[in-house]
């Protein structure tokens, strides 16, 4: 089996999620990393009250719900990725399961992005280069694991100046949803799991779209099955998950 990791954007967002997490070490341990880096505490950041009136709430929780539910994953249920994938501002999330940027790293990139999209002081193009300039401050690493781009659908290997141009250009640019996914099919990836708090991915997925997933993929959201879950249907334990297609073979090696 191969597995694939994504990390979706500001449309999951929705008031408790924090508090939703799955309850487990790790992801424990990246709510308390959290805090630390976040004045006043996170615990109140998902709120109705305040993801409507604070976008450093929403990037802030978006971010701290993916890689928490990443590090469950792969820390307390050892399910090791062979790609991921973010949508928007989900990329953040992505870039950190990746190795390319630490927490702290991502925690001060987003809460900057939050910051240039509330004052609204400049068009959408400028603000990319705004965080791009921010970008060209975090050091380039070394990365293993494939990154596909949302803005541009290309699956990245070995390219952390392209992923960071991906993170840049998510502040203006919409996701090329269907080459995300194929570029993701194109990992050899046969099982995505889409990472807290998602499940709008995992329907359009499975939804027969222009973008579905297609024969032999099968996609589940943990925030719908819980961590237990997802990590038996990455590990091929369970059978169908909530009705989501059959694989049709194992997954191959990743390609990109």
């Amino acid at each position: 089996m191969s597995v694939a990791f994504l990390f979706p954007g500001p449309d999951s967002l929705r008031a408790g999620m924090l508090h939703r997490l799955p309850d487990t070490a790790a992801s424990a341990t990246v709510l308390a990393e959290a805090e630390w880096d976040h004045p006043g505490g996170v615990a109140e950041l998902d709120t109705a009250e305040a993801l409507a009136g604070s976008e450093v709430a929403r990037h802030v929780s978006l971010l701290v719900a993916g890689v928490a539910g990443a590090r469950a994953l792969v820390e307390d249920e050892e399910v090791l990725p062979a790609a991921v994938a973010g949508h928007g501002l989900g990329g953040y999330a992505a870039a950190v399961v990746a190795g390319l940027l630490t927490f702290p790293e991502a925690l001060r990139a987003v809460r900057l992005r939050a910051g240039f999209l509330e004052r609204a002081e400049e068009p959408p193009h400028d603000l990319g280069i705004r965080m791009a300039q921010h970008l060209a401050t975090v050091p380039r690493r070394a990365h293993t694991l494939p990154y596909v781009a949302g803005t541009s659908g290309l699956c990245l290997h070995g390219d952390a100046n392209g992923v960071f141009d991906d993170l840049a250009r998510s502040v203006a640019l919409p996701v090329r949803h269907e080459a995300v996914t194929a570029a993701l099919r194109g990992t050899g990836a046969d099982r995505w799991i889409e990472l807290p708090p998602g499940r709008a991915l995992t329907a359009r997925l499975a939804g027969g779209g222009p973008d579905a997933v297609g024969p032999g993929v099968r996609v589940v959201s943990v925030e719908e099955i819980g961590i237990a879950q997802a990590a038996d249907f990455a590990r091929g334990v369970t059978g169908d998950v909530n009705g989501f297609g059959d694989v049709t073979g194992e997954g191959a090696a990743p390609v990109c």
